[in-house]
């Protein structure tokens, strides 16, 4: 079974109350029509206009795969295709098993936490859109916020009629995306190979546990994926004492004022979808029954288990941490000598 250690979970979670409260009011509401503008400038719908002529049920299955495969990468080090590997597939199964466990039989300790993680939601909210758009700008258009002169670049970028250094990031659709994610073309044999993937990947998770307490993972996981968008975007560590003054400074670098009243009426980009179309079609075209009739219900809940468990630096395996350990008995196996004697689980 694998260890979710009290005292480290303990740890976590004092950490968490660290972030300072009402972090909402320190940023003003950006416009959600403006947002939508800047997401099909930036291509973020590009995988939303392929899917209009993509399988749905083959998307939904691609995805999951996708989430599962980076889930498994983060937690245990090797991808769906590497654990799919006859010589690997009973070892990660057994592993996914016991993580599976150690989280049930740990999990009535993290309930009274998952009010505050409720909450912490909400207040990082505005500063997690902040630190997506921060980010996107910068991967995208090569534009830092923070910079002079940002928000005329910015503007000039999303008008421009052409749009012609955007167009290549657009012609990649939904389904070759995911493909992609796996290692995959969306070719006649990429498309045999993602239909033996996911009949390998309902193999691999047949037969494991039903895992429990579904809420305190999608809320934890969430919280910390904000506070690390936060911490990439705008250099400031939540987690800190005196994060507030951190954060403060870097606000004052942005044009928060200025980004808020931006005209919502910018070009959307239709050429967005059109540009999408052609690839999105031949996509569409694949074989991949495979992929819509495998039963891949498991991996939402396993990727969310499998991040935290990454994210959080939660799941050892029992004993491992030198103590002696009851889950380690649980298995029936001797725990590790203790090097003082006490029992800190």
């Amino acid at each position: 079974m694998t260890c979710f250690c009290s005292a480290k979970t303990s740890s976590l979670m004092a950490s968490l109350q660290l972030v300072p409260p009402n972090l909402g009011s320190l940023v003003p509401p950006i416009n959600v029509s403006l947002m939508a503008a800047l997401s099909a400038s930036l291509g973020l719908n590009a995988a939303l206009s392929a899917s209009m002529t993509a399988n749905v049920s083959a998307m939904a299955n691609l995805s999951a795969m996708a989430g599962f495969n980076a889930a498994l990468n983060a937690a245990l080090g090797l991808g769906l295709s590497a654990a799919l590997q006859a010589s690997a597939m009973a070892s990660v199964n057994a592993k996914l098993a016991a993580s599976i466990n150690g989280f049930n039989a740990n999990s009535g300790a993290f309930l009274p936490h998952l009010s505050m993680l409720m909450n912490l939601q909400v207040s990082l909210a505005g500063l997690a859109t902040l630190s997506g758009l921060i980010l996107g700008l910068q991967a995208s258009l090569g534009i830092n916020l923070a910079a002079p002169g940002a928000l005329l670049a910015l503007s000039a970028r999303l008008n421009a009629s052409a749009n012609a250094n955007l167009s290549a990031k657009l012609q990649v659709s939904a389904i070759a995306s995911l493909m992609a994610a796996l290692g995959l073309k969306a070719t006649a044999v990429g498309a045999l190979r993602a239909n033996a993937m996911a009949s390998g990947t309902a193999s691999l998770t047949a037969g494991l546990p039903t895992l429990g307490n579904l809420n305190f993972l999608a809320a934890l996981l969430p919280v910390l994926s904000m506070i690390a968008a936060i911490k990439l975007a705008l250099g400031v560590n939540l987690l800190l004492p005196n994060a507030m003054v951190s954060l403060r400074a870097a606000l004052s670098l942005l044009p928060l004022s200025a980004l808020a009243a931006l005209s919502a009426n910018l070009s959307a980009n239709a050429s967005a979808s059109l540009s999408a179309s052609a690839s999105a079609n031949m996509a569409a075209g694949l074989n991949l029954a495979g992929v819509v009739s495998a039963n891949l219900s498991a991996l939402a809940s396993l990727s969310l288990l499998l991040n935290v468990m990454a994210t959080a630096k939660l799941g050892m395996p029992a004993g491992s941490c030198g103590m002696p350990c009851p889950l380690a008995l649980l298995q029936g196996m001797p725990s590790l000598p203790s090097v003082s004697g006490s029992v800190s689980h």
